[in-house]
């Protein structure tokens, strides 16, 4: 698969030649900070978008702060763990997070959270976000998202989906769109992406919800049908398709991100410092044209404007989770 390849080359180290020069986007950093190493905690195994992303930003981070900035995978509990660790840190900027919209979704998912996703990290930048896509499997013979409420309704029994896992969220916009269009979906939990390509390519399961570009690339072949797209906008590989909102489907519109946080408490020129310097890195054109191939769109963002994304997010993923029904533990 042509994204996987490509994360793996990217997250290998074999970007730098791919990806060319930064620049002098670090020029003005404080000589103070970072003074010694700096670790950043992917709660992730290795290999994914997180990962990958961690390690273009770090690379680059490290060059122009003189120092090691390290990238170490803390995977387990839909993110806890890793988040956990970083927010009992100490707040000098040297222990960062980077993580995914499961940051503020995982404390509504467990009845016990270790930790709360407003009150103990401090916003770093949002820098990037990906589409999920909705799409049909090969026996399924619906061409637009429109229409399944009535296939369904001829059908007479509930039609399976498929996600990436149990409270992920994909998981939790199907169950959105399973109460707006009123129609009677069943889940399946899957480890990973590639595992449900695999079913809904064989007909195991009818719909299923992945990346915009493992759906752009077997879009082609006509295997999988893409349907709609999640999110806010359109997906720039899947141009024609249009998003559920567009389609007549409110309540989907939250865009999954990748975000950068330190531990809450972390002073305020630091946290500006990595914000600028990390910002600096996705704003490459070279790097976002690149990354683009593989769906994940580079954004940067102010720690002010991250701070209320995570407040708005937090109301929304709380209330979808309720409604859902939906408990790990």
């Amino acid at each position: 698969m042509h994204r996987r390849r490509l994360l793996q080359q990217l997250a290998s180290g074999a970007a730098a030649g791919l990806l060319g020069s930064i620049g002098t986007f670090a020029a003005h950093a404080q000589t103070a900070f970072p003074g010694r190493a700096v670790r950043v905690i992917v709660p992730f195994p290795p290999g994914g978008s997180s990962d990958v992303i961690a390690r273009l930003v770090c690379e680059r981070l490290a060059k122009a702060w003189g120092q090691p900035v390290i990238v170490d995978n803390r995977p387990g509990a839909t993110g806890m763990i890793g988040a956990s660790t970083v927010a009992k840190a100490a707040p000098d900027g040297l222990t960062l997070l980077m993580t995914v919209s499961a940051l503020v979704q995982a404390p509504s998912l467990y009845a016990k959270a270790s930790y709360d996703p407003i009150r103990d990290f401090a916003p770093i930048s949002e820098l990037a976000s990906a589409h999920v896509v909705l799409v049909a499997g090969p026996e399924l013979p619906v061409r637009q998202v429109k229409d399944l409420p009535a296939h369904v309704a001829k059908l007479g029994h509930p039609l399976t989906y498929g996600t990436y896992g149990q409270g992920s969220s994909a998981h939790l916009q199907m169950e959105i769109f399973a109460r707006v269009a009123k129609l009677p979906l069943v889940h399946v939990p899957y480890k990973g992406e590639n595992p449900l390509i695999n079913e809904l390519l064989g007909g195991q399961v009818a719909l299923g919800t992945i990346s915009a570009a493992a759906a752009a690339q077997h879009a082609r072949t006509g295997r999988i049908r893409p349907l709609a797209v999640m999110g806010s906008t359109r997906s720039p590989l899947l141009t024609d398709m249009p998003t559920f909102g567009e389609a007549g489907f409110a309540g989907l519109e939250r865009d999954g991100w990748f975000g950068l946080f330190a531990p809450a408490g972390t002073p305020a020129a630091i946290v500006e410092q990595i914000s600028r310097d990390a910002n600096g890195i996705v704003a490459d054109p070279a790097l976002r044209r690149r990354m683009a191939e593989i769906g994940i769109v580079f954004k940067g963002t102010s720690p002010a404007a991250f701070a209320e994304l995570l407040k708005v997010d937090q109301a929304y993923w709380a209330q979808a989770i309720r409604d859902a029904n939906v408990k790990l533990d």
